[in-house]
């Protein structure tokens, strides 16, 4: 009988505001799922090693002000009482705003600062509830902002009026930028920093498209979404480019970098100028989840398991985005098996079930380079979205040269055939499929927490790292 070897593929759903505001980590649990298969097929099951988390992210987040990265401390920055905007991310990223924010309201108060706001960078993306409001910034913060006269906004980007004008970046995207964010002289954004799909969230991002209008938010977006050097890593790709140009246009003063484990709980905050103190946390982030890519040893893989982890949320559109940190390892062809249980999500404004969104995907079924073609087009003439097309296309894009089968709860299959999406309750059915397509000699790779892994030799932190375009013959 041939070796066998077990893996354990997490299999989690957790709202990320409960993770941000949790103090109890047995909140946060960890479902996993298991999978034996024989062990000639392994090329490799990458698991990063994650450090320790901070003791207190409130002691964390004060060390952080007092010790930048770079450039001035925080009480520096804001000293004779200037006014200040406080960019924070929204209810579906998972930075503990609740334990950090008190730091900064400290300084504040020793500043003697009287014009102060707190603005949510939600895009384009619906606004907190009062409930959200409350779970993500906290009852005892909201009750000092009142105190200290501190409003809250959250950014609403079709209402042009509540915008200014700021100019055009070098790349063609036109700012307008958020009025309470704009007519404050120290701008301080407080999010998550992590690669992506996108290159790199957290930091200018939350300028871009946090709290600009929606014309500033589709141009970048459509132009830039589907560039080759826009990919996991990618933090000098034009797309994350662009978005740190245009933030320190709109004059983003100074960043405050969580970086979360996949628990959710802070390995590291990192406070400083931007952009140098994102770059920083990127930097930091990437050694610890970023992995020697076992391609150049064994060539590509023929099948690719992923796993989600709580901090990445109930829906697939979120969960979703280790198809395109997986897609560089799996030859074109091969199968990529996503493990996410997707539960949905219950909102003030309605109920969105695990494969929200992702129905936007529909009318271009099957995915087919003809068909992204017409993908292209629509996000072209801004028929597509790209607030939402900024996720759900490259994962569409992916569709088309390698297929995906999600292992999800029962309740998502019917909405995923009727997208047209492979789905399964199964991880041995999945498994045992591809395996029967792939023959004897199949190589499998295991990415247990994909959505944060990315092969080394896909980090480009500069514009000058990118590689070369490819010209394409005329035919």
């Amino acid at each position: 009988m041939s070796d066998l070897y077990t893996t354990i593929i997490p299999y989690e759903s957790l709202d990320p505001l409960t993770i941000g505001a949790a103090d109890d980590d047995e909140l946060v649990y960890r479902d996993t799922l298991e999978l034996t298969f024989p062990a000639k097929h392994l090329m490799a099951d990458i698991r990063p090693d994650e450090p320790e988390p901070v003791g207190s992210t409130l002691d964390a987040a004060r060390h952080a002000l007092r010790n930048p990265q770079s450039g001035p401390t925080f009480a520096e920055l804001i000293a004779g009482g200037k006014s200040v905007a406080i960019v924070i991310d929204n209810q579906f990223r998972p930075t503990p705003q609740s334990k950090i924010l008190p730091a900064i309201f400290d300084e504040l108060e020793a500043a003697g600062t009287t014009d102060a706001v707190v603005v949510c960078a939600n895009g384009k993306v619906f606004p907190m509830s009062d409930s959200d409001i409350e779970q993500k910034l906290g009852r005892a913060n909201l009750d000092r902002m009142e105190r200290l006269g501190i409003p809250f906004f959250q950014n609403d980007p079709r209402e042009t009026d509540r915008y200014s004008f700021v100019g055009i970046t070098s790349r063609g995207t036109p700012l307008w930028l958020h009025n309470e964010v704009a007519k404050r002289e120290v701008k301080i954004t407080i999010g998550q920093a992590q690669s992506n799909h996108w290159g790199a969230g957290g930091g200018g991002k939350l300028i871009l498209p946090g709290v600009v209008s929606d014309e500033s938010i589709e141009s970048n977006h459509a132009a830039f979404v589907t560039s080759p050097q826009t990919h996991y890593g990618a933090l000098g790709g034009p797309m994350r480019a662009d978005i740190d140009e245009a933030a320190t246009m709109c004059g983003l003063t100074c960043t405050l970098n969580a970086i979360l484990d996949t628990r959710g709980r802070a390995i590291e905050l990192i406070f400083g100028r931007h952009p140098e103190a994102h770059r920083a946390a990127i930097t930091r982030f990437n050694e610890i989840y970023a992995y020697e890519n076992p391609v150049p040893a064994h060539g590509q893989a023929d099948i690719v398991i992923c796993g989600v982890f709580a901090p990445t949320d109930h829906l697939f559109f979120h969960t979703g985005w280790g198809c395109m940190s997986a897609d560089p390892i799996l030859k074109d062809g091969g199968s990529l098996i996503y493990c996410s249980p997707s539960p949905g999500v219950h909102t003030a404004i309605g109920d969105f079930p695990g494969l929200a969104l992702m129905d936007l995907m529909k009318p271009y079924m099957p995915p087919t380079p003809a068909n992204y073609e017409r993908v292209l087009r629509d996000i072209h003439s801004r028929t597509i979205q790209m607030w939402a097309g900024c996720i759900w296309v490259p994962i569409y894009e992916v569709m088309t040269r390698k297929h995906l089968t999600m292992v999800t709860l029962e309740e998502n299959l019917a909405m995923a055939a009727d997208i047209g999406m492979d789905a399964t309750t199964s991880l041995q059915e999945a498994f045992d499929a591809a395996l029967a397509l792939h023959g004897p000699d199949a190589k499998v790779v295991i990415l247990p927490f994909a959505r944060y892994q990315l092969a080394r030799n896909m980090i480009r932190m500069s514009v000058e790292d990118a590689p070369p375009v490819t010209v394409v013959e005329a035919v």
